[in-house]
């Protein structure tokens, strides 16, 4: 087996384990034990590296274009000046959708990641698209609709395609999903989706799992701007008598729905990528 370390490549020894198999794709990725010599020169170089390659950022190069993130490592000295170097490597998973299909939609992500959710396992899924303005309004009435759906106990999901990555659709709900405006009067999306794996916490369901902005900010910004100035304008109006008692109530009334109505006005952002 063939790494580089300090910059060039080396050959070393290797065992081969039992491997784990990828949530994301479900390829096996291997995982594998090293072992090679150094001379006392290099061996405290030779440790930093492979300590900074327990991170994915870092992780180690194979002559194949595979990369390894480091586990347990030690070094015992053999002979003099030559220490024995062992490490436990974990195969990293380049994990990149090439086309996202769902929902009769078809998207090419120019941003992509899958992580786990904040304080628990569930594999959430980040993506930004640029879609068309007849793709872009489809992809709102969906986000509308199910989350009118899943405001209840019970959660819907949907076939998430994700080429490139696994060809099985992946059962997903959305979660917090950001838009900014973009030109023609179209919009980019930042999609999140949220696997049904795991998915059993109905609080984080309803709150589109992930911190609460911009909704917070907007919302707070909206609602008092929103209520001052239609408080006012209907205080003129009657105050005028130019429209009946039951035209002031009808007004009032359509207020009390708008939530329902204009909640998608709450997840625009000036800068998509502030919430990767």
């Amino acid at each position: 087996m063939m790494l580089k370390l300090l910059g060039q490549l080396r050959e070393v020894d290797s065992t081969e384990g039992e491997g784990k198999t990828s949530r994301h794709s479900g390829r096996l990725l291997r995982q594998v034990e090293i072992s090679f010599r150094v001379g006392d020169a290099v061996t405290e170089q030779v440790t930093d590296e492979l300590n900074a390659a327990r991170e994915e950022s870092a992780a180690l190069e194979g002559d194949d274009g595979t990369r390894w993130v480091v586990g347990l490592h030690s070094h015992s000295n053999v002979n003099g000046g030559t220490w024995r170097i062992t490490a436990a490597l974990r195969e990293v998973e380049e994990v990149r959708a090439e086309r996202l299909e769902f929902l009769g939609l078809v998207l090419s992500p120019s941003h992509y990641d899958e992580r786990e959710a904040s304080g628990n396992d569930v594999l959430m899924i980040v993506a930004e698209v640029a879609p068309s303005l007849e793709d872009s309004e489809a992809l709102e009435r969906h986000i509308t609709e199910q989350r009118l759906r899943n405001d209840g106990e019970t959660a819907h999901y949907f076939g998430l395609r994700r080429v490139g990555v696994q060809d099985e659709p992946l059962q997903v709900r959305f979660g917090r999903c950001l838009w900014q405006k973009s030109e023609g009067g179209a919009r980019r999306h930042l999609l999140v989706f949220v696997a049904a794996d795991g998915d059993d916490d109905v609080q984080a369901r309803r709150k589109f799992v992930g911190f609460d902005e911009p909704r917070s900010s907007n919302a707070a910004r909206l609602a008092l701007q929103g209520r001052e100035v239609t408080e006012a304008i209907i205080e003129e109006i009657a105050l005028a008598e130019l429209l009946t008692p039951e035209a002031l109530d009808r007004i009032r009334r359509r207020g009390e729905t708008a939530w329902d109505r204009r909640f998608r006005d709450l997840n625009e952002t000036s800068d998509l990528s502030l919430f990767y």
